[in-house]
């Protein structure tokens, strides 16, 4: 499936391809290393049911800097 990954503020991350469905709670690493945790789904505004945009946030360069602390 494909997902357009939006932040908190509705802003457009990029997008992000798994065979898996990302449910609220997920989280993923992009081909960058980063990994997002899924804190939101929406639907609303899809035309196609094989894309879907997920509200993500960054969680590994907190958990880094706090393994640093």
């Amino acid at each position: 499936m494909q997902y357009l990954l939006m932040d908190a503020h509705q802003r457009f991350l990029g997008t992000f391809s798994s065979q898996a469905t990302l449910i609220v709670g997920d989280t993923f690493q992009n081909q960058n290393n980063q990994t997002y945790a899924v804190v939101g789904m929406n639907w609303s505004g899809q035309k196609s049911t094989k894309t879907q945009a997920l509200t993500v946030i960054l969680v590994g360069a907190a958990a880094k800097k706090a393994e640093l602390n």
